[in-house]
């Protein structure tokens, strides 16, 4: 018997925007990643933030997207640092630190636009930039 590896790709804003733009290399990394049957996470940062640039006739396409079963939405965990500690409050940095989180926990490529951010936060962050 031959064991299969599991893999997958974290989407950041930019990527989640990207897809419901169809863009085509986004829909490509969707697609492909759903066929290899592997995983899409979109940490709900993420989700929340990418939402306030999707215009109301494209959130079918969101849908799509946070319907795969492939889809995994991982919530943000404040237990990390709970508020009232450095790091607690919600800003705008949450999104890009649970990305980054998401990505290096899994050893997966991250699609973004900005991998200079990522890698300030953590250098560990394997990226895949968006054309």
């Amino acid at each position: 018997m031959r064991l299969r590896a599991f893999g997958g790709v974290v989407f950041d804003a930019a990527a989640v925007v990207a897809f419901t733009n169809r863009a085509d290399y986004a829909q490509a990394i969707v697609w492909a990643t759903v066929d290899a049957g592997n995983t899409i996470v979109v940490p709900s940062t993420v989700l929340a933030a990418a939402r306030t640039h999707i215009p109301a006739d494209r959130l079918d396409i969101l849908a799509v997207l946070v319907g795969l079963p492939h889809t995994v939405v991982p919530a943000f965990d404040r237990t990390v640092h709970p508020a009232g500690e450095p790091g607690g409050a919600c800003s705008a940095a949450d999104a890009a630190g649970h990305v980054t989180r998401e990505a290096v926990a899994r050893t997966w490529p991250c699609l973004t636009s900005r991998p200079r951010r990522l890698r300030q936060i953590d250098p560990r962050v394997i990226v895949d930039r968006l054309p």
